[in-house]
């Protein structure tokens, strides 16, 4: 079996209010390119989707989704009024077992979750509308320990980009999480909708710059205090994931798309190798 690759890698934002309600023109530009990152990881022709969600929160370790065919219905815990999410894809479960193995192998406390009824999150969800709108894909979804740092992340995305080799497959890995962290304490109409945290604007436009300009080394150092700062989506280590699945090597990333989602930071950046 020739070796796997990654053929793209993505951050994306994981919020409801990007594909709810299904005929808003708000947020525009995330919107669109959204669309655009999803249309281009498709034209990589990958065989697999492999997604890092911050909104699925995990306590115990890491957790890897093994459940042949999730499919339900999904309402956003915070955003209910916005409406359902159903959904009905299918797990490569060969890919899922052995990221856990090499995971379990790179010393991480990771474990299957296989069971009816097990709730996906928003940010899964939000991704894979834009990314796999036909279920055409098989997906990966792995949980962002509250817990785990830096060094941990990066592993957990190094047993990502393991399995992917050995099993041969062509794979896009996607980071779903915000930016900056604070949000509007009150209804806004969407047109009042701006980044709210004092210089929380300047530290999000830094760190995208950091990242486009491939100082990924650099960006991963200034984390801690770029998340102090702005409360970033759990810290933001969904960058580390991805970096731990890419490498740092003869990666390129380009920012697609940036604005506020309800007062908070949100981004599309796509890593190209």
């Amino acid at each position: 079996m020739p070796d796997g690759q990654i053929v793209k890698g993505y951050i994306v934002p994981g919020l409801p209010h990007l594909v709810l309600p299904r005929d808003s023109s708000s947020r525009a530009e995330l919107r669109n390119a959204c669309r655009l990152a999803g249309a281009n990881a498709r034209q990589a022709r990958p065989d697999v989707l492999v997604i890092f969600s911050t909104q699925w929160i995990s306590v115990l370790g890491h957790m890897v989704q093994t459940r042949p065919n999730p499919k339900g219905m999904h309402v956003d815990e915070n955003w209910y009024a916005l409406g359902d999410l159903p959904y009905d894809f299918h797990t490569d479960f060969d890919l899922a077992k052995r990221t856990i193995e090499l995971g379990v192998a790179a010393g991480l406390q990771i474990r299957p979750v296989d069971f009816e009824g097990f709730p996906v999150d928003t940010g899964t969800l939000v991704a894979l509308d834009f990314f796999n709108p036909k279920n055409e894909l098989p997906v990966v979804c792995i949980a962002c320990n509250i817990y785990a740092g830096r060094e941990e992340e990066l592993k957990l995305g190094q047993a990502v980009h393991d399995a992917i080799r050995a099993l041969g497959r062509r794979a896009v890995v996607i980071g779903s999480s915000g930016l900056s962290g604070h949000w509007f304490t009150k209804d806004i109409q969407d047109s009042e909708d701006r980044i709210v945290g004092d210089g929380d604007d300047a530290e999000n436009r830094r760190m995208l710059d950091l990242i486009a300009s491939g100082k990924f080394t650099e960006a991963m150092d200034a984390m801690p205090e770029y998340a102090r700062k702005t409360g970033a989506d759990m810290q933001f280590k969904a960058f580390f994931w991805l970096i731990g699945a890419l490498g740092s090597k003869n990666v390129k990333a380009k920012t697609l798309g940036y604005g506020p989602v309800w007062g908070s930071g949100a981004a599309v950046i796509e890593f190209s190798l």
